[in-house]
């Protein structure tokens, strides 16, 4: 059967647990696009699963490819409900109906899964693991908890999240793409700048003060502009992002027998909205404050009616004094992209401090949450 130019696999019931439901779909093919005679284009691989789920475009944060090769492997972990919602939306071709259809199946099979595990569990604890498939089954659809309502879930099926959430983009940031983007992306605009203020003339400026004291006041001479965003914040950036990608990935699977413990998407994600307010405090005071305040009071300002008033000469205001040197226009033009730069950047700092906070508040006491027994 195609849907939507995909091979399509009806769901079955035929009781099975979501490591033996999976595994036949992902040999089946299912989900996967057609030739011109009907036939999928093999199996699904690891790597082709994760690629799909990510480009998703309802899932903002993506999948791991170690979490999709846990589903592979005969193992104790299971699947979240997150990963499940976009799970059914591959086998379901991206049909609402088979969609909502697949993700109650693989729920129910998701249950099956645990139950037989707890009874295996209580089995080598003394007590009889031989449970009838009935009975095994029962207990899986009584678990309310973990099968969802098909009618009560329908519209997260087919519909993508609530609109641009600031807290989800920020988090993004730290945990797709490549380890070195961020830190790179910060280190080539402080180089941009650097660049900039030499073209400019502005790189290395030697002024003399009213006391008679010769102060260097050129652009690659100050600290705050150059090492800061050169080194510390590229360092930074690479911690932070390491930190996130380990805990959110290898860590994660670690913390429950069933991958459905504390460490799940669904509960990094509730605290990554949780935080909406916090991010959204950091971006006002970093952006509009911080930065376009700042730069309207020490540089726009001076800089349109010529009078530096209390503030030092330096690079941002020398136009001023050495207006042979740079014009105004382009002293107000490259201030306002430093400015913006600083400001981003200091945002993104604040957001990796968030990130990390985050992940404090849900590993802090591993004691208490790793299921070592």
């Amino acid at each position: 059967m195609i849907k939507n130019g995909k091979y399509f696999v009806p769901p079955l019931d035929d009781g099975s647990d979501f490591k033996e439901l999976f595994r036949r779909l992902s040999a089946a093919g299912a989900g996967r696009p057609t030739d011109k005679d009907g036939i999928p284009l093999g199996p699904w691989t690891p790597e082709l699963l994760a690629t799909a789920i990510t480009q998703i475009e309802a899932n903002r944060s993506g999948i791991e490819l170690r979490t999709v090769q846990l589903w592979y492997q005969d193992n104790e972990k299971g699947i979240s409900a997150e990963n499940i919602r976009w799970l059914a939306r591959v086998f379901g071709c991206d049909d609402p109906k088979a969609t909502s259809e697949w993700q109650t199946e693989l729920s129910v099979a998701r249950a099956r899964l645990v139950a037989r595990r707890r009874a295996l569990r209580a089995g080598s604890d003394g007590h009889d693991a031989h449970s009838p498939p009935d009975t095994v089954q029962n207990a899986a659809i009584d678990v309310g908890t973990v099968v969802p309502s098909p009618l009560a879930h329908k519209s997260d099926v087919i519909s993508p999240r609530p609109g641009f959430s600031l807290a989800r983009t920020s988090e993004a940031v730290f945990n797709r793409g490549s380890p070195l983007d961020l830190s790179a992306s910060v280190f080539a605009g402080a180089v941009a700048l650097g660049f900039s203020s030499y073209f400019l003339g502005i790189h290395s400026i030697v002024y003399p003060q009213a006391n008679g004291v010769i102060k260097q006041v050129g652009y690659l001479w100050a600290p705050n502009w150059t090492l800061l965003f050169m080194v510390l914040m590229p360092l930074y950036f690479v911690f932070v992002r390491d930190l996130v990608v380990f805990w959110r990935g290898a860590r994660r699977s670690q913390l429950n027998l069933e991958g459905e413990g504390i460490a799940n998407d669904d509960m990094w994600m509730r605290k990554v909205v949780a935080f909406s307010v916090t991010y959204w405090a950091a971006f006002l005071v970093c952006l509009p404050i911080a930065t376009v305040l700042q730069w309207i009071d020490r540089c726009l300002t001076p800089l349109l009616t010529r009078d530096a008033g209390n503030y030092p000469v330096e690079w941002a205001r020398l136009a001023i004094e050495r207006p042979h040197v740079i014009s105004i226009p382009e002293a107000v033009a490259f201030t306002g992209f430093a400015y913006l730069y600083m400001g981003v950047v200091f945002y993104l700092f604040f957001a990796g401090s968030f990130c990390s906070s985050q992940l404090y508040t849900i590993f802090g006491n591993l004691d208490e949450i790793l299921n070592l027994g």
